[in-house]
């Protein structure tokens, strides 16, 4: 763990870790009770569809009664793990109980939850949580509301409006982006559904405003360059919208041009993959069920663009082809990014073929920080060393944060599109004041042969050192690889039954063991595809090729 570095930055932590003390004990003082428990509304003059929200959970999902389970071991399943208390708590789950759910049950499960948390708690009164758990009850008020009688809904009603004027009260002031526009959607449901808490609604509207001024690029998709994050992000944006339309309230022009945006980006990169693709912090996630849910509601997105947001993509019917060939995103947004400039995955037949590791921010600190590194990409590193680096963000919690220091930038990009290829050239400086190289990368896809022609260089300027270098191509799991006797090639069976060969003259080629952290909370072993070798102090040029060969 890297030093405090200054007196005064030990002090400012010490303060800043009495001042959250204090916070703590002002949300739980009586006084703070009162002021969130005003304004209390009578009825809900709103109620949203529930199909509103199916992106937020499982169209496949197994339908539950609420029956099967008693009180007391619903409320067990919460000291299990992290997640399983996340998802336990914000009630996402009520949507998933059997239409012929006895609604006693559930105001009784819900009332209990009143019972048990009624004021402030550190853990299920979280910002995200919270937001989430309004979400579901004023969705699912079939359940939640519907036939109780006045001292259960004088209850149910009360506990609302405190969460929401406590989301409220610190949605300005909370420092996490990447989360603030699950508040605002939550906070915006409220205002619709309650006549007199239309405060909460003119006030979100304001910070999504600003929200999307800020962390969207000009294409509409988030800063921070995250594939998962741009897909949450679309999630929410449809659902606030829907709630306004439903409400019959007038959709504001800056929501629909950035869910016109936002999801042409979403169809870029999703295409014709069932898989989110690995860059940037984005675990692997499914696209099916989130293409039904918006086929469900007439959004129809379409783009037809060769590169976006530092992103390029080559296909043809069966093989899809993607590269990260984009800056590092200001430090603001760099709290999933993973230093992964070149790196690209292939599809092919639907079916991942070359992958990047993934990411969990849920795993512990060496794990991602090892998951942010180059070689956890498939692209070229230099000396065992990332062409980004990252420095621990010191705080009063326990779980200190890698965020990144030092960045790098595209320096020359050329991308040309032809009937019978494809082909991209670039190259970034994430190695150049350290070693005083320049990576740069050529792939060219020719499509009527099922090949990838790829080139590695390192242009050396007049500081160059002489260092290990190697390329590392992670191979999707469950993917079998062969050696060849000649060493420099391999053969890769697939799943679906395709066979690819990869090819690397006059360089040694080597299988090692790996991991793979795409799958959320779950660690896979794979195996890679590695070329090392030396700089010695001149120009290197790496030539290798993946040929899809049955």
């Amino acid at each position: 763990m890297q030093k405090i570095k200054s007196i005064s930055e030990y002090f400012f932590l010490i303060s800043k870790f009495f001042l959250f003390k204090l916070k703590i004990l002002y949300f739980k003082s009586n006084f703070y009770k009162k002021k969130i428990s005003n304004n209390l509304p009578s009825k809900f003059d709103y109620k949203p569809s529930l199909h509103i929200i199916n992106s937020l959970t499982s169209f496949n999902k197994k339908k539950i009664k609420i029956e099967n389970y008693t009180l007391n071991s619903l409320w067990k399943l919460s000291s299990k793990n992290k997640s399983e208390f996340q998802n336990l708590h914000n009630f996402l789950w009520l949507t998933f109980l059997d239409i012929k759910t006895n609604k006693t049950s559930t105001q009784t499960i819900i009332e209990n939850w009143i019972d048990n948390n009624n004021d402030f708690d550190e853990e299920t009164w979280k910002l995200d949580i919270l937001s989430k758990r309004l979400i579901a009850w004023i969705s699912n008020s079939n359940l939640t509301i519907e036939g109780s009688g006045p001292k259960y809904k004088e209850k149910f009603i009360l506990s609302i409006t405190k969460q929401a004027n406590h989301l409220s009260i610190n949605i300005g002031s909370s420092e996490d982006d990447e989360n603030k526009l699950i508040y605002c959607s939550s906070l915006i449901l409220v205002g619709l559904t309650f006549k007199n808490q239309n405060k909460h609604y003119r006030s979100s509207l304001s910070i999504l405003q600003k929200f999307i001024n800020n962390n969207f690029d000009n294409s509409g998709f988030p800063k921070s360059r995250n594939p998962e994050e741009l897909m949450i992000c679309l999630k929410y944006l449809i659902l606030i919208k829907e709630w306004i339309k439903e409400s019959q309230n007038q959709v504001p022009d800056y929501l629909e041009e950035i869910i016109f945006n936002c999801g042409k980006s979403y169809s870029f990169l999703s295409k014709n993959l069932d898989k989110l693709p690995l860059f940037n912090g984005a675990p692997e996630i499914q696209n099916e069920e989130f293409k039904k849910y918006l086929n469900y509601l007439n959004y129809n997105f379409k783009d037809s663009s060769k590169e976006k947001s530092g992103y390029v993509i080559f296909k043809d019917k069966k093989i899809v082809f993607i590269m990260d060939i984009g800056n590092s995103p200001d430090f603001k947004y760099s709290k999933k990014y993973q230093s992964g400039c070149l790196s690209f995955e292939i599809t092919s037949n639907k079916e991942k073929l070359i992958c990047n590791l993934g990411f969990d921010i849920n795993k512990n600190n060496k794990i991602k920080l090892l998951s942010r590194s180059t070689a956890a990409h498939s692209t070229l590193y230099l000396n065992n060393h990332s062409s980004c680096t990252f420095r621990t963000s010191h705080s009063f919690k326990i779980n200190h944060e890698n965020k990144l220091y030092k960045g790098l930038k595209i320096i020359k990009k050329k991308i040309v599109s032809e009937k019978d290829f494809e082909n991209i050239i670039v190259s970034h400086n994430g190695y150049q004041n350290r070693y005083g190289y320049i990576h740069e990368r050529s792939i060219k896809f020719i499509k009527k042969e099922k090949i990838f022609l790829g080139m590695d260089s390192l242009i050396k300027n007049e500081k160059a050192n002489n260092i290990s270098y190697g390329i590392r191509f992670h191979i999707y799991p469950g993917i079998k690889i062969v050696k060849t006797q000649n060493f420099q090639s391999i053969l890769l069976s697939l799943k679906n039954g395709e066979g690819w060969k990869f090819s690397c003259n006059n360089k040694e080629v080597l299988i090692e063991k790996g991991i793979y952290l795409g799958n959320k909370n779950k660690i896979t072993e794979n195996e890679n595809i590695y070329i090392p070798g030396i700089t010695n102090g001149e120009n290197q040029i790496i030539e290798w090729s993946f040929k899809k060969i049955s």
